[in-house]
């Protein structure tokens, strides 16, 4: 809890940010690419599967042993990426 005097109201202070021509016709190319229905079918929660795997394990007495943190070290160039998710887009459109 706080007392009204010291509560400060914040500057908001948001930073436009740079984007290319480029960047934002392959980010827009991108998103048109990908609009087809959602199928949830397709997927499946892994999470929870792990996580019942794990359970049932612990239950049946076995040892359950974590497994060890990767620190993520691939910085990932932005413009690449979307180009490559552009033209499997497209292949996969192709192919449907």
């Amino acid at each position: 809890m706080f007392y009204a005097d010291e509560i400060r109201a914040l500057q908001k202070q948001y930073a436009k940010p740079e984007v290319s021509e480029q960047e934002l016709n392959m980010a827009k190319m991108l998103i048109n690419s990908m609009d087809t229905p959602f199928d949830p079918s397709k997927y499946q929660d892994e999470y929870q599967t792990k996580l019942r795997t794990l359970i049932e394990a612990k239950i049946s007495g076995k040892e359950v042993v974590a497994a060890e943190f990767e620190n993520p070290s691939k910085v990932i160039d932005l413009m690449e990426a979307l180009k490559a998710s552009v033209e499997k887009a497209k292949k996969d459109k192709e192919l449907a």
